[in-house]
């Protein structure tokens, strides 16, 4: 694994080569370019907040700044692998003639979408700042689950990009099952109402399922930094890094096996 991070790096300018064209395919022809990935969620976080906040009376104090805590780092995820998943098929014809590191394919949709993230965190701190969070002490931390975060897209798009290229019907499954993941991460609502429900409904072991969605941890250390203005818990930390490391682990692991008969499958 080692030989092959070294590999990467010496590739490192096609890889930031491949995320700029990928940056540039995503505004197109677009009049407002970047900014619609700010809009994106600006626009969800004023639905959210109009029937969360208004229609069902979530108590919830600074609503937005709930909500945005929440999304911004799940359209990193969920744009990430979107665009990774159908990354090797879309570049068939690059696969079969030169040879570079397969991996910089779906990792080149990670970059972009990094990028993307970074500079919506810049519009975050503005909300924040208007709202009176004091969240600048936390700043560092934020950089690490970031990277965090990261890693562990890194894996499911190695993951995801390698199995689509032998089925299909990946691609198709990938947006259902990122549907209902978002719904099972505390994106629009909080984690102690999931905690309160299995308790109310006397099935504890519902929490512990739910748990092993490892954006659960990303998604509440953010909003534990930036919306609670507070350091998380060490457990917390390391059910973030130990999901990051093993779904790392497990699509760097697939990817290399299945990577040799890519060129002929494509």
């Amino acid at each position: 694994m080692l030989s092959r991070i070294k590999e990467l790096y010496e590739y490192r300018d096609l890889l930031v080569t491949m995320a700029m064209k990928e940056l540039k395919l995503q505004y197109r022809n677009s009049v407002l370019g970047f900014f619609w990935s700010l809009l994106n969620p600006l626009l969800m976080m004023l639905i959210f907040t109009f029937v969360f906040a208004n229609v069902f009376k979530f108590n919830i104090k600074d609503f937005p700044i709930f909500i945005l805590c929440g999304l911004f780092p799940w359209n990193f995820f969920n744009g990430s692998l979107v665009g990774a998943t159908g990354s090797i098929v879309a570049n068939s014809n690059l696969i079969k003639k030169v040879y570079f590191p397969r991996e910089i394919l779906p990792l080149a949709s990670v970059l972009a979408n990094l990028i993307n993230f970074l500079l919506s965190i810049v519009v975050l701190f503005l909300f924040l700042i208007v709202y009176g969070h004091n969240f600048y002490v936390f700043i560092p931390l934020l950089l690490v689950i970031i990277f965090i975060e990261t890693i562990l897209i890194a894996g499911a798009a190695l993951l995801l990009s390698s199995l689509n290229v032998y089925y299909r019907d990946i691609q198709y499954i990938v947006g259902v099952g990122l549907l209902a993941i978002f719904y099972a991460t505390p994106v629009i609502y909080q984690l102690s109402m999931v905690e309160k429900s299995s308790l109310m409904m006397r099935r504890p072991y519902l929490m512990y399922i739910y748990k092993l969605n490892p954006m659960v941890w990303m998604i509440t250390v953010y909003r534990e930094l930036l919306y609670e203005n507070r350091w998380p818990t060490l457990k917390m930390f390391l059910y973030a890094i130990t999901g990051a490391v093993i779904l790392l682990i497990i699509g760097y692991t697939v990817f290399h096996r299945l990577q040799p008969r890519f060129a002929e499958e494509v």
